[in-house]
């Protein structure tokens, strides 16, 4: 009886897993450029971190749309829009520098959050 209690929940899980994807595939992915230092000071809610200068290589590790809509940002905005270009230069169509941090937190109606790895 057990097993197939843990049968079920795995089979639920893999759906789960399967089909994320497809439900959260309209949310955008906003994507903070600072350094971890920097990150450690605060952080966009829902925001992931991908240094500006490692951008091209761990944006491939995330297997999203070239269409996908992506908002960057850093302190000052500058970084981010570096970071823009970078992800435009390698086919990314909806990439979008939302500037510094304060400025992004408004644009996208988020709070700044403790940062946790």
């Amino acid at each position: 009886m057990t097993f197939n209690i843990f049968k079920n929940l795995k089979v639920k899980i893999l759906f789960i897993v399967l089909l994320s994807p497809f439900v959260f595939a309209d949310e955008p992915l906003v994507i903070d450029v600072r350094t971890l230092e920097e990150v450690k000071t605060g952080v966009i809610q829902d925001a992931i971190h991908i240094e500006w200068m490692k951008i091209e290589e761990k944006i491939a590790d995330l297997n999203i749309a070239k269409d996908k809509k992506i908002y960057l940002y850093c302190r000052s905005g500058n970084r981010s829009g570096k970071a823009t270009a970078i992800l435009e230069e390698i086919g990314f169509t909806n990439a979008i520098n939302v500037g510094g941090i304060i400025e992004a937190a408004e644009k996208l109606d988020k709070k700044i959050v403790k940062y946790s790895e």
